[in-house]
C-alpha cells in the first residue's frame, strides 16, 4: 500500500526546501557582489549582472513557487498553479541539464562558491523535480503548454542580447555574440529552445498520466 505524503508534510517540504534554494540565492549574490568589487565593477553592474544569469532567475522562481506553496496564501495563489509551478520544472531542469553537459568542466570551484554551485545547479533541479513529482497537482495541464512556457526563455535571450551588445557582458559562453556571432547564438538558441520544449513535453506527458492518481 503506497502512503501519499500529507499535506501538512507536504507544505513543510516546500518549505523545507525554498529554505535552501533562498539561502543558496543569497550566499550566490554575496559572492557576486564580493567578485564584483575586486574588479572594480559598481554596485549597480554587480547586481545587474548577477540578475543576469538564467540559473538565478530560475532558481528564483523555484523559491518564490515553494514559498508560495508553503504559505497556501492568496495572493500568491497563481504562485501554485499547475501550469506556473511545471513551467518552474522545466526551467529547472533546463538549469541542470545544461550545466552538467555544457558547463561543469569550465572551471573548478572551491569553497563556499562550490556550496553555492552545488546548491543551485544540483539540489535544488533535483529537488524541485522530485517535489513536483510527488506533492503537487497536475490537473489542468496541456499537451501546449511547453510551448507557452518558451516565451519566458525568448524574453531572457532578447535581454541578455540588448545588454550584452551595450555592455560586452554575456552571462554565458554559449549566448556570446561578441565570440560566436549572432549566427552562432541562434543555432546554440534554437538547440536550448527544443531541449527546454522536449523537456517540458515530458513533464507534461508525466503530469497528466499521474493527474489521477493525485489528489487535486
Amino acid at each position: 500500500m503506497t502512503v501519499m505524503p500529507t499535506a501538512k508534510l507536504k507544505r513543510a517540504a516546500a518549505a523545507l526546501l525554498a529554505l535552501v534554494g533562498w539561502a543558496a540565492i543569497g550566499l550566490q549574490y554575496y559572492l557576486t557582489m564580493k567578485t564584483s568589487g575586486v574588479m572594480g565593477l559598481s554596485q549597480i553592474e554587480g547586481i545587474v549582472r548577477f540578475f543576469s544569469y538564467f540559473t538565478i532567475q530560475a532558481n528564483i522562481l523555484v523559491a518564490l513557487v515553494l514559498t508560495a506553496f508553503a504559505i497556501k496564501s492568496g495572493p500568491d495563489e497563481w504562485l501554485v498553479h499547475p501550469f506556473v509551478r511545471s513551467a518552474v520544472a522545466a526551467y529547472i531542469a533546463m538549469v541542470g541539464l545544461v550545466y552538467v553537459v555544457l558547463l561543469r568542466h569550465l572551471w573548478a570551484l572551491t569553497g563556499a562558491q562550490w556550496i553555492a554551485d552545488v546548491a543551485l545547479h544540483y539540489v535544488m533541479p533535483v529537488g524541485y523535480l522530485a517535489f513536483w513529482l510527488t506533492c503537487v497537482r497536475k490537473t489542468g495541464l496541456r499537451w501546449y503548454d511547453p510551448l507557452l512556457w518558451l516565451i519566458y526563455p525568448l524574453f531572457y535571450l532578447g535581454f541578455v542580447l540588448v545588454r550584452g551588445k551595450m555592455s560586452g557582458f554575456y552571462p554565458y559562453p554559449f549566448i556570446d555574440a561578441k565570440t560566436l556571432g549572432y549566427a552562432g547564438v541562434a543555432a546554440n538558441t534554437a538547440g536550448l529552445l527544443i531541449v527546454c520544449a522536449a523537456l517540458g513535453g515530458c513533464l507534461v506527458v508525466i503530469g497528466l498520466r499521474l493527474a489521477r492518481r493525485q489528489p487535486a
